[in-house]
């Protein structure tokens, strides 16, 4: 809405009498409570039964807001709703999750979005990857004309952990040491000229998990660019793609103008800078972290659409 219009409505809100500012409130405040619900029935309305996969079933009243289903699979006849079985089920205040989710677009900390949205901090943390399971296991994204990839190391982390047995518990405070192996995570990020990002969090890389991570992916009309690890040498050689290496101790950066993997490294640069903010990351909640990023390169800057990809119905028109 421009701001003539806004300030328009704004004189007219002005000129009402009480009562009637009163209604239009409390109407207002009904469709803010309810617009999680109001979108979830509308993206969701024609759902299969999440127990056996079968199509069309029938509505069967209504519970906790939302309009169950009941299945017509004669062996099933089981009802749901639109969110059973999907990582927002059975999560309770549904009238705050825009308000949280507003939170995870600010890329707040989880001590201020608690505050901010009025909830417990364990709750906070529940949704925070509630909110983003989806995201994480929506992870193999096709990729298309000049793809470049590359790796970047995160130092590991057992936050959260009561008990660890592969090595010493840290003292408070105490930091990890990127030189040693075992302590990094290595991560593998693609990314076309499209905007488009997979990536894959394994800690000790090698050549059968790379292959397997990319194939899916990449086409062989595409064009990969990349380091000069054999990873990527050996893997264009099997599918006949066609490969640029960037020798980085060569000073080759730029092949031909349009060859590098500028714009992959410009994202991990992004990607570290805006994970700083967290003090450190449980490896264990990693590619959570890293489909948050995503949404940010990939979705809508908007509430409705981050939801949307939450509960796995991003893919449809949203409703006006």
């Amino acid at each position: 809405m421009k701001r003539s219009d806004l300030n328009a409505l704004e004189q007219t809100l002005a000129r009402l009498p009480v009562d009637l500012k009163k209604y239009l409130s409390n109407q207002l405040l009904g469709q803010i409570n309810a617009q999680a619900d109001t979108l979830i029935a509308t993206a969701r309305s024609h759902c299969p039964c999440p127990h056996c996969g079968h199509e069309h079933p029938v509505k069967w009243g209504r519970a906790g807001g939302l309009p169950r289903y009941r299945c017509r699979n004669p062996d099933c006849h089981k009802t749901f709703n639109a969110l059973t079985g999907t990582p927002l089920a059975k999560l309770q205040h549904r009238d705050k999750w825009f308000d949280y989710l507003r939170c995870m677009r600010d890329s707040l900390t989880l001590r201020v979005s608690a505050a901010r949205v009025g909830i417990d901090l364990k709750t906070a943390f529940r949704w925070r990857h509630r909110f983003l399971t989806t995201s994480a296991q929506d992870n193999a994204n096709p990729l298309s004309g000049i793809i470049e990839v590359d790796e970047t190391v995160f130092l590991e982390s057992c936050k959260g952990k009561r008990n660890i047995t592969h090595r010493k518990p840290r003292k408070r405070c105490g930091q990890g040491n990127m030189k040693k192996k075992e302590q990094k995570i290595q991560v593998l990020i693609a990314r076309d000229r499209n905007g488009k990002i997979s990536d894959l969090v394994d800690p000790a890389l090698k050549k059968s998990t790379v292959h397997e991570f990319l194939a899916p992916i990449i086409d062989r009309d595409s064009i990969l660019c990349s380091d000069g690890h054999s990873w990527y040498k050996t893997f264009s050689a099997d599918h006949d793609i066609a490969h640029h290496r960037l020798i980085t101790l060569d000073n080759q950066r730029v092949l031909g103008k349009e060859y590098h993997i500028q714009n992959v490294n410009s994202y991990m640069s992004r990607l570290k800078g805006w994970m700083a903010r967290f003090h450190g990351v449980g490896t264990a909640y990693l590619p959570n972290y890293l489909a948050w990023r995503r949404l940010f390169e990939t979705a809508k800057p908007a509430e409705e659409a981050w939801f949307r990809k939450a509960i796995g119905a991003d893919q449809q028109q949203i409703p006006t």
